[in-house]
């Protein structure tokens, strides 16, 4: 799914499904970022989620409440879910000025949320 100022799309890694957000995201992305998260949740062939901002170069309060809904959403429905860097400073700032980064686990890469989730869900 591709919006004016960002791309976002859903992949598969073997049981974990990889939302994957790069550019810059704001309010223009939120109808894709919000539907590919929904994807990823209610898939029922995977056993967790992996959120990938590692392409993202700006994100706004708008994409800081999905992923803290997600986050909720997850944790209602007993799925596992990371935030997987390496964060642009922009981003990484976002979620510390916020204290979202003590609510999400954030990982330091894909393979390293993967390989998290693959251990929980065992």
């Amino acid at each position: 799914m591709t919006s004016g100022s960002s791309d976002t799309r859903v992949e598969q890694h073997g049981s974990i499904v990889t939302v994957v957000i790069s550019g810059e995201a704001d309010l223009g992305d939120l109808r894709q970022i919000t539907e590919a998260l929904d994807q990823a949740l209610h898939d029922p062939d995977t056993r967790g989620t992996v959120i990938d901002l590692s392409g993202l170069t700006f994100a706004d309060s708008v994409l800081l409440n999905q992923l803290l809904k997600a986050h909720a959403r997850h944790a209602a429905a007993d799925r596992p879910l990371r935030v997987a860097g390496p964060l642009h400073s922009g981003v990484s700032r976002l979620l510390e000025i916020t204290a979202a980064d003590e609510i999400l686990a954030v990982a330091a890469d894909v393979e390293t949320a993967v390989r998290e989730l693959d251990a929980i869900s065992r």
